[in-house]
Formats: C-alpha cells, sequence, structure tokens
C-alpha cells in the first residue's frame, strides 16, 4: 500500500517537470533570443483566379437586335469550341427580314424609274445645248450680215434715195425751165399751155418738197438710224452670248445636280441592299456558338469576377444590342488579378514573389510571381495587377472566379552592428 502510492508520487512529479520543460520549451520558440531571429512582416492582399483565355458571347447586330432567348446552357456547363450555347426566337426576326426584302424590291423599282428619268434628262440636256447653240449661231450671223452687207447697203440706200430725189427735182426743174422757155419765145400763150406750165412748176415743187424730206431721212439714216442699229445688233449679239453662257451653266449645274441626286439614290439603295444582305447574315446567328473550349458563366466577369447577384437570363428573356449574355473561360491555364490598393505598391512590384492560398482549399498553396502592376489607377485609388503562377497536376482543380490571399513577405532592412 505504501509502495503504490509512492510510485504515484514519482509519476506526479515527472509528468509536472515535463510540463514544465514543455512550456519552457514553447517559450523560447515564441520569443526570440534576437532582432535577427525574427520571422519578416506578411502582408495579405486579396485577388481573384482568372482564366488567361476568355471569350465573350454577345450579340454584335447591326439590325435585328431585339432578340428573346430560347434557350441557354445552364451556367457553369462544360463546352468544347462549336458548341451551341444560346438560341434565340426567330418569328419575329423572319417577319422583320420578310418586310426589309419587300421595301427592297419597291426600292428598286423606284431606282429604275429614276434611271430612266435620269436618262431621259441626259437627252433633253444635249436638245438644249443644240438649241441655245443655234440661238447663238444666229445671232452672231445676223450681227455678222449687218456689219458686213446691210449696214453698207441701209448707207447705199439712203443715198440712192437722196440721189434718186435729187434727179426728180432736177428733171422738174428742167422740163419746167424748158416750157418757160418755150412760151417765152411765143407772143401768146394758149390757155392749155398755161396749165401745162402751172403743172410743171407743182411738179417742179414736189419734186422740191420731196428732195427735201429724202435728204432729212438720208441725213438721218446714216447719221442716226444706221449707228443705233448696229448698237443694237451688237447688243443684240452680246444678248445671246450672255444667254448661251446662263443656258450652258443652268445646264451644266443641272447636270451636276442630277448626278448628284442619282449617285444618293444609288448608295442609298446599295445601302438597303446591303442592309438585307447583313439581315440575312444576322439571321444565321440565331443560334450562337462558343469560339472555344471551356466553362460558360452566365453574364460579363468583371476583372475575372462574377457579379454579386446571380444573372436573370433565362428562356424568354430580352436581350440587347451589345450585351454580353455568357462569357466562356479556358480554366486550364489561369493567372491571379489583384485590386491593388495605393498603400501596397511599394511592396508590390514586377517581379515580387508571393504566397498564394486558394480560400477553397486553405492547405494548399503557390507560388506565384508579379507579372505586371499599371502605372496609375483604373479606378479611385485601385491599381491593376496580375500575377502568374503554376500548379502541379496532383494539386487540385481551380477555377475561374475562385477568390484567393496573396501573401508579401517585407523585405528585412539591414541594422548597424553597435560597437
Amino acid at each position: 500500500m505504501l509502495n503504490t502510492s509512492l510510485l504515484g508520487h514519482r509519476w506526479t512529479v515527472a509528468l509536472s517537470c515535463l510540463l514544465v520543460s514543455a512550456s519552457v520549451f514553447a517559450a523560447e520558440e515564441k520569443e526570440p533570443e534576437s532582432a535577427s531571429d525574427a520571422k519578416p512582416k506578411v502582408t495579405k492582399v486579396a485577388g481573384v483566379f482568372e482564366a488567361v483565355t476568355a471569350s465573350e458571347i454577345a450579340v454584335e447586330n447591326e439590325h435585328l437586335t431585339a432578340l428573346e432567348i430560347k434557350r441557354l446552357l445552364p451556367h457553369g456547363t462544360q463546352v468544347s469550341k462549336g458548341q451551341n450555347v444560346v438560341w434565340f426566337d426567330t418569328e419575329d426576326i423572319d417577319k422583320k427580314i420578310k418586310q426589309a426584302e419587300i421595301e427592297l424590291k419597291l426600292a428598286e423599282l423606284t431606282l429604275a424609274e429614276d434611271e430612266f428619268k435620269y436618262e431621259q434628262f441626259i437627252k433633253t440636256q444635249k436638245l438644249d445645248k443644240s438649241a441655245a447653240e443655234r440661238s447663238r449661231q444666229q445671232a452672231q450671223q445676223k450681227f455678222d450680215n449687218y456689219v458686213e452687207v446691210d449696214r453698207d447697203r441701209e448707207v447705199l440706200s439712203a443715198k440712192f434715195s437722196l440721189k434718186s430725189s435729187q434727179s426728180s427735182l432736177d428733171n422738174a426743174k428742167e422740163e419746167l425751165k424748158q416750157l418757160e422757155q418755150m412760151y417765152k419765145e411765143d407772143d401768146l400763150t394758149e390757155e392749155s399751155e398755161e396749165i401745162v406750165l402751172k403743172r410743171a412748176k407743182q411738179t417742179v415743187e414736189f419734186a422740191q418738197f420731196r428732195f427735201d424730206g429724202t435728204k432729212i431721212t438720208s441725213d438721218r439714216a446714216i447719221k442716226q438710224s444706221i449707228p443705233r442699229k448696229e448698237a443694237s445688233e451688237e447688243a443684240a449679239l452680246e444678248r445671246a452670248q450672255l444667254a448661251y453662257e446662263k443656258t450652258m451653266k443652268e445646264l451644266a449645274n443641272a447636270r451636276v445636280r442630277q448626278n448628284i441626286e442619282m449617285s444618293k439614290k444609288r448608295d442609298k439603295f446599295k445601302e438597303e441592299e446591303e442592309k438585307v444582305t447583313e439581315m440575312r447574315d444576322e439571321r444565321k446567328q440565331m443560334v450562337m456558338k462558343s469560339p472555344s473550349d471551356g466553362i460558360v458563366f452566365h453574364g460579363k466577369l468583371n476583372r475575372g469576377k462574377l457579379s454579386d447577384k446571380p444573372s436573370t437570363l433565362e428562356s424568354g428573356s430580352k436581350v440587347a444590342a451589345k450585351q454580353v449574355i455568357a462569357t466562356v473561360v479556358d480554366s486550364s491555364k489561369l493567372r491571379v488579378r489583384v485590386d491593388l490598393d495605393e498603400k501596397h505598391l511599394a511592396l508590390v512590384k514586377q517581379g515580387a514573389k508571393c504566397k498564394i492560398v486558394p480560400r477553397a482549399f486553405a492547405d494548399e498553396t503557390f507560388s506565384g510571381t508579379v507579372k505586371s502592376v499599371s502605372r496609375v489607377p483604373y479606378a479611385g485609388s485601385k491599381f491593376d495587377c496580375v500575377v502568374s503562377f503554376r500548379v502541379d497536376k496532383d494539386q487540385p482543380e481551380l477555377l475561374p472566379a475562385m477568390g484567393c490571399d496573396l501573401e508579401f513577405a517585407a523585405a528585412e532592412k539591414a541594422k548597424s552592428k553597435k560597437k
């Protein structure tokens, strides 16, 4: 009985010594003997695993933009390149294309009518141009005829009229003189002779009057009428030339205007034709395929992250133009995307090493290298940072959009030794 108690006491003392030794050893590990034995300070930053290759599936249509999803592969589906991902309802689209084809046919008929009118316009212009040239030639010919022939003929005519009147007057005077001479020699003058003599005197008076009038007329014709007419003919020629130039200018302007109008109509028809062709091509895209192998994520990834709210895209959802419906990510090659705070720029630099700890697999770590850090912030005081790493085959599978923590060890500062 005594021996048993003594043995128990000895075991108790031995256990107490072991516990004291263990606590001392642990305290020695926790409290470094000197500053050189202290562990470096670790800075943690949050990151997200991002696929190096990611392809967005979006509606890039220009004309068929009001689309409704008929079917969509579930979020997280593994797909291969060329596999169907999104199907759209085509009933309203086919109606729209048919209406566009009808409008194109009507536009084609309208263009044919405009082309015929344009041909008629060109022919009419040729006739108008020929008529203008003839009018100018007639005015030029008329002016030339007057200057070269008619003017001299009018001068000669005025002079000839004056000469003719002068001759008539001279003849009448000569006849009167002869009668007076003859009657003077006779002592007795019969009554009939008096009558003849009287008529002769009247003839002279009439001839004198006509001569005076012809002289005035001829003088005015030579000094006034003919110069005025010459000036009038010259002005008529100038007017004809101006009219010709105006007509030519108007015809040229009308030709240019019609050419522009026809060019616009042809271009517009070509646009309508191209629109229908593009709509037919867009119709072929009503089933959108995966551009690469990978995993289908609904919606758009923002810097490798999924939206905080789940996507609401499903059968019957409306899709707008340029909207990203899904993103196909390749999980075979990943990197880490970091929204780096400005305060960490001094530590996190290109080429810096770090330890990557996936949040889904806290017991696994990867060695990372900072590949790039942006020189300017992309938003607020956030800088873009990309970290590359490598995964061994026996390590757990990581997926894009998973979170992780990156640990950067602060560089040790050299301390001067005290003498």
